[in-house]
């Protein structure tokens, strides 16, 4: 991360204000390098601090520690083996008495410059026992009106419902097997004691060792909802060390604030139908199953009453005719529907 967009990236991050895709492209860095990890953690410490009043910053003098610290300043030969500890001390010091939104970027790139610098001249010296191993990440992409699967380097098979998107690392370094999910999967995981699975989706983590079950991940539902079908999983969320144990035949829901909810039996079917084309819906928002056709059929539906988008439905959708379902759809809505290519116009009937 060298560039200024880079930069501007992890900023956002920091604030909550990047995308999934982008939250997926920082988090997967992250996931890639341990030391990475512990330099996201030192700069969440100087962007939590709250806004002061504003104050008279001093860069220079800042960027003068920094520069003396890694011997970068001209005419200077500083000490290289300094830990980066104290650099970090010195940026969050200098940052906290004035630190408005502006100096926050400049935290993020005076960081992430002394980071680099320091993390390059370990692997030059090979004090870093992963600097010898190179990890590619990969983006899988699904559009819509169509599905997918892969199998990973570790042998574990993953089937992709269309509009999802998977990064997922070219072979696994480290002690956890972690991939990123935005949308909905089936897992397949090859099993492997020593070396956890672990699927970050959204604001949820899944941990297992071996086993079979099913994400459901679409941002756009605020919750996660996890259905194993052999096995069990650990669901928990991103912001909290509680977790509960999924075993076979059962499922779980996160919401987007919260906890997981407790396991409850269920019919695993009804969880998988997705890849056969079928789909329940339980009393849901019409919009949600909307949602789905869309990624299904590659269309776009419009509302004339926003209002209807809210009105909860329980319907069962099996069909690979996108006419037949919205025939179901303007039944039980009493919704009139016009078709234009890849538009679908929902409106009251007169």
């Amino acid at each position: 991360m060298s560039e200024s967009s880079d930069w501007t990236l992890l900023a956002r991050y920091l604030s909550g204000e990047c995308s999934a895709e982008e939250k997926i492209q920082v988090e997967d860095l992250i996931a890639s390098d341990p030391e990475k990890q512990r330099l996201i953690e030192s700069m969440k410490t100087v962007w939590d601090v709250p806004d002061p009043q504003p104050g008279t910053s001093n860069v220079s003098r800042l960027w003068s520690e920094v520069a003396e610290e890694t011997g970068i300043a001209t005419g200077t030969e500083a000490p290289r083996k300094r830990r980066r500890r104290g650099i970090v001390e010195r940026l969050t010091k200098w940052f906290q008495p004035q630190l408005r939104p502006v100096w926050r970027y400049a935290a993020v790139a005076a960081l992430l410059i002394v980071s680099s610098l320091a993390y390059f001249q370990a692997q030059e010296a090979g004090t870093f026992p992963w600097s010898r191993l190179t990890v590619g990440w990969v983006t899988l992409a699904v559009e819509s009106g169509a599905r997918d699967e892969i199998t990973l380097s570790d042998g574990t098979r993953i089937r992709l419902d269309a509009g999802t998107v998977l990064r997922y690392p070219e072979a696994f370094a480290g002690e956890e097997r972690t991939v990123f999910l935005s949308g909905e999967g089936y897992f397949e995981v090859t099993s492997n004691v020593e070396k956890p699975f672990v699927v970050r989706a959204d604001h949820a983590v899944v941990e297992v060792l071996g086993t079979r079950f099913n994400v459901r991940a679409w941002q756009a539902e605020q919750r996660v909802i996890i259905a194993v079908a052999e096995g069990k999983v650990a669901l928990s969320s991103e912001k909290g060390p509680e977790a509960v144990e999924i075993a076979r035949g059962q499922t779980s829901t996160l919401l987007k604030t919260g906890l997981p909810s407790e396991p409850q039996s269920v019919d695993i079917d009804r969880h998988l139908g997705w890849m056969h084309q079928e789909a329940f819906f339980d009393s849901v928002p019409l919009q949600e199953i909307l949602h789905q056709l869309e990624r299904w059929y590659d269309v776009q539906f419009v509302l004339e009453d926003t209002v209807i988008a809210a009105e909860q439905l329980t319907v069962h959708i099996q069909t690979d005719s996108l006419d037949d379902a919205l025939e179901l759809i303007s039944t039980l809505t009493d919704l009139d529907y016009q078709r234009t290519d890849h538009l679908i116009r929902l409106q009251p009937r007169d």
